[in-house]
C-alpha cells in the first residue's frame, strides 16, 4: 500500500508577516520531513516482515530436517509440504500466489498481521498423521482446516486446491473484518472453493454444495435468510440445515449480480448491525422478506 501523501499549500510571501512566513516555512519543512519518514516507513516495514518471514521459514526447516518436508515462503505465508520439493514450490508460486494476489486486489487491504503456516499434505493419511503429530488435532474433515490458535492452515492437498482457497479467506477476513459473523466468513470462503479468474477478478463458480441446498429448499427445511444471518457462531456451525451452502449461495447470488463487493464494503462500515441484514437491504434496495423468494427461485434454477 502506498504511504499517504502530505498535501501542502504554497505560501505567498507578501501576504504574511516575516515571523508568520518563517512559521509557515518551518511547518512546511516539518510536513515534508514527515512525508519523507512515511515514504521510508513502508519499505522498512516490508523489509522487517520479510526478515521475520525468512527467519520463521529457516527455523521451521531446521525443526523438520530429515522428515521429508520442503519449506518455502510465499506472500505473508510460510508453506510446508511433504510432496517433492519441485511440487511444493510449484503450488506456492502457482495456485497460492494467484489466490493471494486476487484476494488482496479484490477484497483485502491488510495482510494477516502474524506469520501463518500453510501445511500441504499429499494425501489424507499424511494429513491426519501430520495434524496429530504437529498440532495435536484429530481433524473432523478429510480436507483441511484453519487453526487461528496455531496460526496454521492444515490441509490434504490431494483432492485439489479448493480447500486451500477456502481456508485462505479466513486469516484475511480475520485481519480485515475482525468481528465478521460466521455466516459471511464461511459464505465467502465456500464461494472460493471452486475459483476462477474473470476479467482480472476472483470468482466462485457453482459447486458441489448446490444439490443439498436445492434438496432442502424443496423440502422447505431451510430457515429464512434473516434467521440464518442472525445466527451466532455456535448456531451456524451446529445448524441442522446446510448453513454453509445457504451462506455460500447468498454470496454467489450477490457476486453474479455484481453486488458482492458493494455489500462487503457496506457491511464492514455498518457498525450498528453486525448480522449484515441492514447492509444487504441497502444494497439490494428492498427488504429481505421481499428479496428471498427471488433468491430461492434463482438457487433452484442453477445447474452444476
Amino acid at each position: 500500500m502506498e504511504p499517504p501523501t502530505v498535501m501542502t499549500r504554497r505560501v505567498t510571501q507578501h501576504s504574511v508577516t516575516p515571523r508568520l512566513a518563517l512559521g509557515r516555512r518551518l511547518a512546511l519543512t516539518a510536513l515534508a520531513a514527515g512525508a519523507a519518514l512515511l515514504t521510508l516507513a513502508a519499505p522498512v516495514r516490508a523489509e522487517t516482515a520479510a526478515k521475520a518471514l525468512e527467519a520463521h521459514r529457516a527455523a521451521l526447516e531446521k525443526r523438520l530436517q530429515g522428515q521429508g518436508f520442503t519449506v518455502v515462503t510465499e506472500g505473508p505465508f510460510v508453506v510446508v509440504g511433504d510432496e517433492s520439493p519441485t511440487r511444493v514450490r510449484s503450488r506456492a508460486t502457482g495456485f497460492l500466489r494467484w489466490t493471494i494476489d486476487l484476494l488482496e486486489k479484490d477484497w483485502f487491504d491488510k495482510q494477516p498481521e502474524k506469520i501463518i503456516e500453510v501445511w500441504l499434505f499429499k494425501n489424507e493419511r499424511t494429513y491426519r498423521k501430520g495434524a496429530k503429530k504437529f498440532f495435536g488435532d484429530d481433524p473432523e474433515t478429510p480436507f483441511g482446516y484453519y487453526s487461528p490458535d496455531d496460526r496454521a492452515l492444515v490441509m490434504n492437498i490431494g483432492p485439489g486446491a479448493g480447500t486451500l482457497s477456502h481456508e485462505l479467506v479466513h486469516p484475511y477476513m480475520e485481519a480485515n473484518f475482525p468481528d465478521v459473523p460466521a455466516w459471511f466468513n464461511e459464505g465467502v470462503a465456500s464461494l472460493y472453493e471452486q475459483p476462477r479468474e474473470r476479467d482480472g477478478k476472483l470468482v466462485g463458480t457453482t459447486n458441489w454444495r448446490l444439490p443439498n441446498l436445492q434438496k432442502q429448499l424443496r423440502a422447505r427445511t431451510l430457515p429464512s435468510l434473516a434467521t440464518m444471518m442472525s445466527t451466532s457462531s455456535d448456531e451456524f456451525y451446529g445448524a441442522e440445515y446446510d448453513s454453509y451452502a445457504m451462506a455460500r449461495f447468498l454470496c454467489q447470488y450477490l457476486q453474479d449480480h455484481g453486488k458482492l463487493a458493494e455489500f462487503y464494503r457496506a457491511f464492514v462500515a455498518d457498525e450498528k448491525d453486525r448480522t449484515g441484514k441492514s447492509a444487504l437491504e441497502a444494497v439490494l434496495g428492498k427488504e429481505l422478506a421481499e428479496f428471498e423468494p427471488a433468491w430461492r427461485a434463482w438457487v433452484l434454477g442453477l445447474r452444476r
